[in-house]
This record gives structure tokens, C-alpha cells and sequence, in this order.
């Protein structure tokens, strides 16, 4: 016995067999099925009609006043157990079979012996329910209680990895019959009413998943009010969705923004899939077709919901998939929260998935359940997938570091979802975003001055170059419109007729609008300010001349670039490396400016797989600003492979170039051993393009520097000090050759034990001046 089930068709079931064929067709009920097994006659409206059967010869001729329920049971029993004549038994409306008729212990029992019967292979019995899955199937059978044979079989076509057979929904070409035969014999005609797009019009009906009689009754309703059919009274009556009347598939991919190489995969799959067709209708090639499921990885916004739906158009045309239309589903949609529950949830997604495209956005999710569901929502995929092949394209998408622990999360996804079949959707650049902003806010009526507009794609310049992870893309653009929208409503008290203006720009935002960059004397003014560091003050100048020059010519993109600062400590390299962030922050070439002092301690981890993350959340602290590398070489010593700071410089090499244009890397030390820091990986060279040479400083300005410390507290430095402090300075210099500290000798050094001296000459002296610093306050030269 076979059991089959169809979709809401109406009652039009075309079952054909050689020999002999018994249908048995109730009459529609007008009560509600019971629940259980009749326990007495039915009133009279619910009562079957006798089975129009075709009997074997042996079986006789029927009675002339018709069958019982019984007779028809005894009947149907005699041809199913006939071995010299093919039979087949086809019961369209089961449910009402099972519900009403009056002999169900009988038609139990014929049940249980047709199941056990083996005496003829050729004799089928199918049921045809009205029911749309298998699972529903099994929960009416259950509530019958009366038939416990076909509730078994149930089970077990269920626990099947094959499917019981189903009558689909009309395709194209049996409405486009149906809508000729009423044009040529309907009562009254149907007339078309644009002959050209009559194939879009069918395409759109077959797309909706209606049965025949449905659209039967549509169409005699068009021509009964004299309305011509086309696309457009398709979407204006809600019967079709509003794709009826749009244009070919591929002149809207076309016409996508952005997206090239996305249309370029899609291109080349459409040509395979017409080669395919073409050299199986040759007779050549018996392998199984390539995979049409699919991955899409990709920021939020760049049109990967849209792309898919277009696939499931694409699909159809191609003849791939009968009705190509999108079902969107989460791991939300498809877990469920008791053990169960998500095989049914999941199965029921695909159900209404089939024939078309099954889009699961962050898919990932699925993988990411530890301990939850996840395993039983892929596994139920993956199932469905094979035993559906024909009938289901999935889709499955998001981030795409995320995606590919999706993909490796079942060794049986890889298989379904093959390396070639993964499409990645870039970021839009920004010039096509501006778009997007500007053709929402003309979408909603909008007009605007030029300044609004050139501050908007400044803006979304700055957006685009700052994005990081999970950059809302077209979604952040529209985000943008509206509160642009929304600040204007505010500015004019709701006076529609006037345009966006400037103001209208989001102040959050305004950071991203080219600066009014200061005149160089005051861009420069605090490093001028400086004492000593005449060499570094000519190459800062030089390169701030530079970016200035390369803002003016606008060609190109102009970023911040890596710098090497190289120089014994003490020499102002921090202090400068402060004040190049303002400046690079003036230039707008960053947006914030703040400057991260990091070093290898910050860097490097304890363990494997530790360095690398601890390492790229510096780099984030620093993002739109600039990372100060002291002692850079100290993460390049180790080569025996148990030291981590190659990891750190591997993984900020990589960043370097990631962030190029949001962050600046300024790596300092001592000249030499820097050499070995630029030789640990091959990228840091290139990486560095300004190279800024700190020298010591000079004896007289060191004292200069110790005056400027003092003042700050409050100090005064007498000419016989300065002397003192200058013989000081210079013994300490010889005495240390190699790691003199320069400008931190003074601060962590002479000053402090200056204050020493100072407190103990005048703590017994309550009237002692305390703010002058005295010659014998400055420690002996040497010690």
C-alpha cells in the first residue's frame, strides 16, 4: 500500500493504472470530520456516496441499486487481492473516507491485511489527503483511532528517508492551458489583455502555489466582469505579488549597485545550468547535476535578501525550480526549546520552502548552540536537502569569518555547500552609498541644496572609511536619510516646501566633514613649541607639506601613514607622537586623534592562540587614532619559536594594511636595534614609509628642558643653579654612554632629587623660601 498526499488542489485527482481502477469519492461533508471512529450511522449529509468501481471480471457486476459502505469495502478488498489483473484503489478525499464512511472496523481491518498482504506486487492502494505534510497526516490518523495499520505505516514512511508522493500545484504550462481553454470555450471568453506579457502574467500565477481551482474561478471572474487579464490586474487584485509586472530577472540583477563579481558568479551559473539542461535533452551526461544551494557572506546591507529572491526567480526561469519564491528563516525560526520540537519547527520551514528558495540569514547561529538545538536543526537540513534535492535550494548566510564555523560545524554541510558555491558580497564603496542615502531621501520627496549634498558624501566618505565589523551598508544609509529627514521636520517646524540644508547633517557626524585645516604655523605651533628637536620639527613640517599638497590636488584618497621614530629615551618621542595625532586628527586624516602607548607587555600572550587577540583589541583601542609602539624590537627577539612577539608582529602587520587610512602606528626605539624589528617580518618595511630621526639632546637644552619642568611646579632655577645643573647633566652623560635618559634623566632623575634636597635644607626653616632652587640643591656631579 501507498499512501499519498497533496496540497489545498480542490478535488481534480487524475490517477491512471493498467487494468483495473476503483475510486472511491465521497461526496463533500457538510459537518466537520469527528475525531474518532463513527460509533453510529452519519446523518444523511455526511454520508459517502457508493465508490464508483471498475471491478475485476471475477468480481461480477455491482448491484443495480448501488453499494453499502460494506459491499464497497468487500469490493475494494476482492480487486486488491487479485493477482492476474492489475488494480489500483486511489481514495481522493481520505480524510472523509476515514472520518465518515460507515464501515471503518472493516475498511481497519482490509487496511491491516493490505499491508501484510504479499500475494501481488502489481496492486496499489493510494490515499490522497488534503493534508499539506506528512506530520499532519500522522496526527489525523492518530485522533481517528480507529485504523492502527495505517497509523503504523505512517510512522514508518516517516522515519523514512524517502517521502510519500505529491500532487504539486499547477506549473506554468497547465495554467497556461487552463487560461487558453477559457479564452477559447469559456462562457463568457476570457480576453487577454497584453499579449506580450501573457508569459509574465502565467509566471506570476504559477508562482503563488494556488490550486487550479482557484485560479479557475479568478479567471471566470475577469471574464465575467470583462476585465483582460495582464500582470497589472494580477497585482492590483492581490493575486499575485507585485513582481508580476516587473521587468526580466537579469536586467534588474543588472542593474543592482555594485555587486560585480556577485553578478558575474550568477552569470556563469546560469550558462551551467543551460548547458546542463541542453546536453541532458541530447541524451549526454548522466552524472547528477552541479549543487544549486548556496552561501552568501557579507556585511549586513549588501543586498543578499534582495540577491536571493532574484536566485529563486532565476532558478524558475531556468527550470531548476517550479515556483522559485523566498522563504526567510533565523536560527530563531527554526529552534525549538524542549527535545523535538526543532525537527518539527525546521521541517515545517522547509515544507513551506519547497519548490522555492530557503534563506537562513545568520545561519551561523546554528552552529553556535553548544549544548542546544542547533545539531538537530542542521542534521533535519541536511536530511531535507538530499531527500529534496529537486524541490529545495538553501541559502544560507552572514558574516563571513562566522560562516565558515557554520560550514565546518557538519561534515555534511561542506559536501552541500561546496567552495565554489560560496558568494561573497563586499561592502559598497562609498560613492554608491551616497546614492542609496540620496535616492531615499528623493524617494520621499525631498529636495536639497548642493552643500547638503557634497556635506552627505563627505560624510558617507568618512562612514565608509571608519566602518568596521558588521557595517550596516545600504541599511546604515537609510538609517542616515531618516535622521537627516528627521532634523529637518525640527529645523523648519514641518514647512515641507523648503529643501534639506547643511544643518540638517547628524552632529555625531559632522566629524567626518573635511576640517578647516589651520594655517601650518598654528597646525605646527605646539611641536615649534618644543625645545631642541630641530631635525625632528623638519621632518614633521615636511610631511605635514605633503598631505597638504596631496589634499589640495585631490587625487586619490589621502591617509595617515606608519611612522618610525628612532632615538634614544628621553628624547620626546611620546610627547611628539601626541602631537602628530592632533595633527593628523586637524588634517582629518583620523577622527579622533588619541594616541594608545602600548609595548610588548600589552602584546604578547602567555600561551598559544593568546597573543594574536590581545594584540587586535590594542589595535581596536587605538582605531581612528594612533598606537604608539615603544620599544618596538623587544617583540622581535626569540627565534626558537617558544616566544610570541612574532605572532604580535605578524598580526599587526596584517592590521596595518586592514586599517590602512584608520590608523596610525608610530614604532619607536633605538636606531640599531630597530633594524632587527623591520627585518622580524617583510611587510613592517614597507609598512613605515616616514622614517623621523630624535636626537640627544644637547646639554644647555636639557637645562632648558629642567626649567620648563620646574616652572610647571611652580619653581624657580637662579643662573648659579643652571650652572650646577648643566655640570650635572653633562657628568651623568659620561658615566652613561649607551642609555643616558635624556629629557627622563631630568623628569625621573635630577628634578626629583633637586625636591629632596630642597625639603631637607629648609624643613627646620619655617620662613625659607621654598620655591627657589639653590646650587647646593643639585646633587654632586658623578653621584
Amino acid at each position: 500500500m501507498r499512501s499519498g498526499f497533496s496540497g489545498p488542489l480542490g478535488d481534480r485527482v487524475v490517477t491512471q493504472a493498467s487494468g483495473s481502477t476503483a475510486v472511491l469519492d465521497p461526496v463533500p461533508v457538510t459537518a466537520p470530520p469527528t475525531s474518532g471512529p463513527p460509533t453510529s450511522d452519519p446523518p444523511p449529509a455526511a454520508t459517502p456516496s457508493p465508490p464508483a468501481a471498475t471491478p475485476s471480471p471475477a468480481a461480477g457486476p455491482p448491484p443495480s441499486g448501488g453499494m453499502t459502505d460494506a459491499h464497497a469495502v468487500m469490493t475494494l478488498d476482492h480487486l486488491m487481492r487479485q493477482d492476474g489483473t492489475r488494480t489500483a484503489v486511489v481514495m481522493p478525499h481520505a480524510e472523509e473516507v476515514l472520518s465518515h464512511t460507515v464501515a471503518g472496523r472493516a475498511l481497519a481491518t482490509v487496511f491491516a491485511e493490505w499491508v501484510a498482504y504479499r500475494g501481488s506486487a502489481h496492486n496499489k492502494c493510494v490515499l490522497v489527503s488534503r493534508k499539506a505534510s506528512l506530520a499532519e497526516v500522522r496526527e489525523f490518523v492518530h485522533e481517528a483511532r480507529g485504523f492502527p495499520a495505517l497509523e503504523e505505516w505512517t510512522r514508518q514512511l516517516s522515519a523514512r528517508p524517502g517521502r510519500p508522493g505529491r500532487v504539486a500545484e499547477p506549473d506554468e504550462a497547465e495554467l497556461e492551458r487552463l487560461v487558453h481553454v477559457l479564452r477559447l470555450t469559456g462562457r463568457p471568453r476570457l480576453r487577454i489583455g497584453d499579449w506580450a506579457g501573457l508569459e509574465r502574467a502565467v509566471r506570476a500565477m504559477a508562482a503563488t502555489a494556488e490550486p487550479a481551482r482557484a485560479w479557475e474561478q479568478r479567471l471566470r471572474r475577469l471574464a465575467a466582469e470583462e476585465v483582460p487579464l495582464d500582470a497589472a490586474v494580477l497585482r492590483e487584485r492581490g493575486w499575485a505579488t507585485s513582481a508580476a509586472d516587473q521587468e526580466d530577472v537579469w536586467r534588474r540583477l543588472d542593474r543592482l549597485a555594485g555587486l560585480e563579481a556577485v553578478k558575474e558568479y550568477l552569470a556563469g551559473m546560469r550558462l551551467l545550468i543551460e548547458a546542463e539542461a541542453r546536453m541532458r535533452a541530447e541524451g549526454r551526461g548522466t552524472a547528477e547535476p552541479a549543487a544549486h544551494h548556496l552561501v552568501f557572506t557579507g556585511n549586513p546591507g549588501t543586498g543578499k535578501t534582495t540577491v536571493a529572491r532574484l536566485v529563486g526567480e532565476m532558478y524558475r526561469e531556468l527550470g531548476v525550480l517550479r515556483r522559485g519564491h523566498l522563504v526567510e528563516a533565523t536560527a530563531a525560526t527554526l529552534l525549538g526549546q524542549y527535545v523535538g520540537e526543532t525537527a518539527q519547527k525546521t521541517q515545517a520551514v522547509i515544507d513551506s520552502a519547497l519548490d522555492g528558495v530557503l534563506f537562513i540569514d545568520e545561519a551561523y547561529a546554528l552552529a553556535d548552540q553548544g549544548e542546544g538545538f542547533g545539531g538537530d536543526a542542521i542534521g533535519t537540513l541536511l536530511t531535507r536537502m538530499e531527500n529534496d534535492r529537486g524541490r529545495l535550494v538553501v541559502i544560507a548566510a552572514g558574516y563571513p569569518d562566522r560562516m565558515k564555523d557554520f560550514l565546518d560545524a557538519n561534515p555534511g554541510l561542506r559536501r552541500r555547500f561546496p567552495e565554489a558555491n560560496v558568494i561573497a558580497f563586499p561592502d559598497y564603496d562609498a560613492a554608491t552609498l551616497a546614492g542609496i542615502a540620496l535616492a531615499r531621501l528623493r524617494e520621499q520627496g525631498l529636495t536639497w541644496t548642493a552643500e547638503l549634498e557634497d556635506g552627505l558624501r563627505r560624510v558617507v566618505e568618512g562612514l565608509h572609511r571608519t566602518r568596521g565589523p558588521g557595517f550596516g551598508n545600504a541599511g546604515a544609509m537609510r538609517d542616515l536619510a531618516d535622521d537627516v529627514k528627521r532634523r529637518w521636520v525640527v529645523r523648519t517646524r514641518a514647512a515641507v516646501d523648503r529643501p534639506l540644508e547643511a544643518d540638517d547633517l547628524p552632529e555625531r557626524l559632522r566629524v567626518h566633514l573635511r576640517p578647516r585645516v589651520p594655517e601650518l604655523p598654528v597646525l605646527l605651533g605646539e611641536l615649534d613649541g618644543m625645545i631642541g628637536l630641530a631635525p625632528v620639527k623638519e621632518a614633521i613640517r615636511a610631511l605635514v607639506a605633503q598631505v597638504a599638497l596631496k589634499q589640495r590636488r585631490g587625487r586619490g584618497e589621502v591617509v595617515a601613514p606608519h611612522l618610525l621614530f628612532l632615538g634614544p629615551p628621553g628624547t620626546g618621542k611620546t610627547s611628539v607622537a601626541r602631537i602628530v595625532g592632533r595633527i593628523f586628527r586637524d588634517l582629518g586624516l583620523l577622527t579622533k586623534g588619541h594616541v594608545v602607548d602600548t609595548g610588548r607587555a600589552d602584546l604578547v600572550g602567555e600561551y598559544i592562540g593568546h597573543t594574536a587577540p590581545r594584540t587586535r583589541e590594542k589595535i581596536q583601542e587605538a582605531l581612528d587614532g594612533v598606537l604608539f609602539l615603544d620599544e618596538a624590537y623587544a617583540l622581535a627577539r626569540g627565534d626558537d619559536g617558544r616566544d610570541f612577539g612574532r605572532e604580535a608582529l605578524d598580526t599587526l602587520t596584517q592590521e596595518m594594511e586592514n586599517l590602512r587610512g584608520r590608523l596610525t602606528v608610530i614604532a619607536a626605539g633605538y636606531p640599531s636595534e630597530m633594524r632587527s624589528f623591520l627585518a622580524a617580518n617583510t611587510g613592517l618595511r614597507s609598512r613605515f614609509s616616514v622614517q623621523v630621526e630624535f636626537p640627544d639632546y644637547a646639554p644647555q637644552e636639557l637645562v632648558e628642558i629642567l626649567e620648563s619642568m620646574a616652572a610647571a611646579e611652580g619653581y624657580r632655577i637662579p643662573a648659579e643653579t643652571r650652572a650646577r645643573a648643566l655640570a650635572w647633566l653633562a657628568a651623568e652623560r659620561r658615566a652613561h654612554p649607551g642609555d643616558f635618559g635624556n629629557a627622563r634623566a631630568v623628569r625621573e632623575q635630577l628634578l626629583p632629587a633637586m625636591e629632596v634636597r630642597l625639603a631637607a635644607r629648609t624643613a627646620e626653616h619655617p620662613d625659607a623660601d621654598v620655591d627657589t632652587f639653590l646650587p647646593e640643591d643639585v646633587p654632586d656631579a658623578g653621584r
